[in-house]
């Protein structure tokens, strides 16, 4: 009699261990499946069905992801070039503003040329 409830606390524990096993196996299935379904929603090119009207499939989502990531990257270096060369360019401006005001503080202080224009030629020399 010992020796069968040994082998039904056996069999129990085995099936427990396995029931176990079954929901943790379970539960990495359900969180990956979230993940597919959470980065399909956020990329764009993932949001619609394939032409045949099926969800996509696990590799065309992480394709398109990829694809889609490397899309953003170039933007990202395409917008971080023209921030730099506006960047240059306000320094620039703002060298010919000091320039020009300079020529103006200048030309002001002369006496007799209060009304004389300053010409082309001396707003150039900047």
């Amino acid at each position: 009699d010992e020796d069968s409830d040994n082998k039904s606390s056996t069999i129990s524990y085995k099936e427990r261990r396995r029931e176990a096993h079954t929901q943790a196996e379970q539960k990495r299935r359900d969180a990956i499946k979230k993940g597919y379904d959470s980065l399909q929603d956020l990329v764009p090119t993932c949001q619609h069905t394939d032409s045949s009207g099926y969800k996509l499939s696990k590799a065309t989502v992480l394709q398109k992801s990829i694809d889609y990531i490397q899309f953003l990257l170039q933007q990202k270096k395409k917008q971080e070039e023209e921030r730099n060369a506006l960047r240059k360019e306000v320094v620039a401006l703002r060298i010919m503003q000091a320039n020009y005001e300079q020529i103006v503080k200048a030309h002001q202080t002369q006496p007799g040329h209060a009304e004389m224009r300053v010409s082309d030629e001396t707003k150039f020399q900047v």
